[in-house]
């Protein structure tokens, strides 16, 4: 039978019973002998955390609960250098009903599940906390947990409030990817050479077509869509490289998320067309 005290660690047990093969009876009686022996010092969840380090579980693990959000936004790749050589990392930002997160990961393996992961919920596990000169950020280790989980455990992204602006001048003021309600009143298309990767745009150097994060490649002809947005606080000019989007999108309202380049709106997904024109 398992005592009530036990949920003073309930969330230390659901660490151990994942990787270690041990019953809760047994952990139990593991956390209940080192209580004994030095209660004067300890509590129950202090005893179980040194009952979790003994089976090689990790302490950040255990003092860092994992977090769940949607993936908001991924910076493009770059490398960190230290004695050891160059690690590849990504900026990314996760959102949930409470809060924004931004967060940094180091490695390929992880780079390449964020990449694939917009908007999906992901859980963070094992992860640490650095302090930056203006906020704390979340660092994914090359030993951290990605986990991709059901697209049920939150709620539509377009629902989390923190993924919202106020207007396009909020996210031109804080910067960062944010979620927007905006009205089209103006658009045009051309077409441009684009990395067959990551879609971004090519530069033609020495006989060669270049990615600004793949290197050399051979280019695809996409169309590129320019608008100019409006809402309360101004008119901003506006680009969308998505394929998604009807013929015309003029004097309509759109939800969209996306983030300012210079003075430029970067429109990353379109979430929802009004069916009528609004003027």
């Amino acid at each position: 039978m398992v005592s009530s005290v036990g949920t003073e660690y309930e969330d230390i047990w659901e660490i151990v019973r994942e990787q270690v093969d041990i019953s809760r009876e047994e952990f139990d009686k593991k956390v209940n002998e080192v209580y004994s022996k030095g209660k004067a010092f300890l509590t129950k969840r202090a005893a179980a955390i040194i009952v979790a380090k003994k089976l090689n579980i990790s302490t950040q693990q255990i003092l860092y609960t994992p977090i769940i959000g949607r993936l908001l936004e991924v910076g493009a790749t770059r490398m960190a250098r230290s004695a050891r050589g160059e690690t590849p990392y990504v900026l990314f930002t996760i959102v949930n009903e409470q809060e924004r997160i931004p967060c940094v990961a180091f490695g390929e393996k992880h780079i390449s599940t964020l990449k694939k992961a917009d908007d999906k919920v992901v859980r963070l596990k094992n992860y640490l906390k650095a302090k930056l000169q203006k906020y704390s950020i979340t660092k994914i280790t090359e030993e951290s947990i990605i986990e991709i989980l059901d697209d049920n455990a939150l709620p539509p992204i377009t629902d989390l409030k923190p993924a919202w602006a106020e207007s396009l001048k909020d996210i031109k003021e804080r910067r960062g990817t944010h979620i927007v309600k905006v009205l089209v009143i103006d658009e045009s298309s051309s077409e441009y050479l684009s990395c067959p990767i990551c879609g971004k745009t090519l530069e033609f150097v020495s006989d060669e077509w270049l990615c600004p994060e793949h290197g050399s490649v051979e280019p695809e002809t996409k169309t590129i869509r320019r608008y100019i947005l409006s809402d309360r606080s101004g008119t901003f000019p506006a680009v969308y490289f998505g394929t998604d989007v009807q013929e015309s999108i003029l004097n309509r309202l759109i939800v969209a998320k996306g983030y300012f380049r210079n003075d430029e709106f970067q429109i990353q997904k379109i979430y929802w067309i009004s069916d009528n024109e609004i003027i």
